[in-house]
C-alpha cells in the first residue's frame, strides 16, 4: 500500500487526500448530505441492566468476566502485511473538549476478505458544541478520496461502525486504502480537525477458511479470522457476537483483550472496568 503521494507523510491531523486551501471542495458542499440522513455511526453500547436485577459492583463484574470468558481470539500478524503507522485522534483546544477518537486498526495494513467490510472506530467521551463527523477513504493510486462524506453524529459514546455498503463503495482486491474518521469543528478550516486513520486491504480468502468457519460456528468465527490474520473480519465477527449476546459481559471482555493485543484501548469494547458504575 505505497501511494504515489505518501498520505502518512503529512503532518499529524491532516486528512488523507486533502490539499491545503481546497481539500476537495466537493467534500461537504457538493455531497450536501445531512448528519441524520446517512445514519452511518452505529453505537454498540453496553446493554442496560434489566429492571429489578441487582447491579454488581465494578470489581465483581470484572472478576466474573475474567472467570467465565473463554480464551480470547488471538490475532496473527499477516505474513504479507506491510507496516503502516496509524494516526490516533486526540483533543485540540477548548471547543473539542471530549473529542477523543480512535480508528480501531492495527499498526499495519489490516486485511479483509469482504468487498464491503465494516470500519470500526471509538468515541471516548461525549462531544460538545456544533461538531461534524466525517469519513474519508483513499486508495493507493490517487490522493483524491473514493469517499469523503459526513456521518451522523453519534448518539452515544463507545464503539461506532461505518458500513461501506451504506456508502455504495466496494474495495478492489489487492489495493491498499487509507481510511479516516474525523471530528470537524470548522468545515472551512480542516487544520482544526481531530483525525484518526488506518489502512485496509481486500485479500482472497485463505484456503480452507470456509470449512473452518462452518466448524467453529458464529461464536468461534472471530477466533478463526484472527488465526488467518484477517483483522477487519475478526473485529466484525466479535462485534456480531456481542450483538447476539448483549447481556454476556465475557464477550466484551474478549473483544477488549483482542484490541489490547494491537495497542488499542480495551475500553472501546464497552467492557466495564473495576470501580465503574
Amino acid at each position: 500500500m505505497s501511494p504515489p503521494t505518501p498520505l502518512l507523510g503529512s503532518r499529524p491531523g491532516s486528512r488523507p487526500g486533502s490539499r491545503p486551501g481546497s481539500r476537495l471542495d466537493l467534500g461537504i458542499a457538493t455531497l450536501g448530505l445531512g448528519l441524520a440522513s446517512l445514519g452511518l455511526g452505529i453505537a454498540l453500547a453496553p446493554a442496560a441492566a434489566k429492571a429489578g436485577d441487582e447491579a454488581p459492583t465494578g470489581a465483581s463484574t470484572a472478576q466474573a468476566a475474567a472467570q467465565t470468558a473463554a480464551p480470547a481470539p488471538v490475532y496473527q500478524l499477516p505474513k504479507v502485511g506491510k507496516p503502516r503507522g496509524r494516526i490516533g485522534g486526540g483533543r485540540r483546544g477548548p471547543i473539542l473538549v471530549g473529542a477523543e477518537i480512535q480508528a480501531l486498526v492495527p499498526d499495519h495494513v489490516g486485511q479483509t476478505t469482504a468487498a464491503q467490510p465494516s470500519l470500526y472506530w471509538y468515541l471516548a467521551e461525549p462531544v460538545q458544541g456544533e461538531l461534524a463527523f466525517e469519513v474519508t477513504l483513499v486508495d493507493e493510486r490517487s490522493i483524491d478520496p473514493v469517499v469523503d462524506r459526513r456521518l451522523a453524529r453519534p448518539e452515544r459514546v463507545g464503539l461506532q461502525r461505518i458500513q461501506l455498503a451504506d456508502l455504495g463503495v466496494s474495495l478492489d482486491p489487492g489495493l491498499e486504502y487509507q481510511w479516516s474518521v474525523a471530528v470537524v469543528p470548522d468545515p472551512k478550516d480542516h487544520a482544526k480537525d481531530v483525525v484518526s486513520s488506518g489502512w485496509i486491504q481486500r485479500v482472497p480468502a485463505p484456503e480452507g477458511l470456509a470449512g473452518r468457519l462452518a466448524a467453529a460456528g458464529p461464536d468461534g468465527a472471530a477466533a478463526v479470522y484472527g488465526e488467518a490474520g484477517l483483522w477487519y473480519d475478526m473485529l466484525a465477527a466479535a462485534c456480531a457476537r456481542i450483538g447476539a449476546h448483549p447481556d454476556d459481559e465475557s464477550y466484551r471482555h474478549e473483544l477488549a483483550v483482542v484490541l489490547e493485543q494491537v495497542g488499542l484501548p480495551g475500553e472501546a469494547a464497552g467492557r466495564r472496568s473495576a470501580g465503574s458504575q
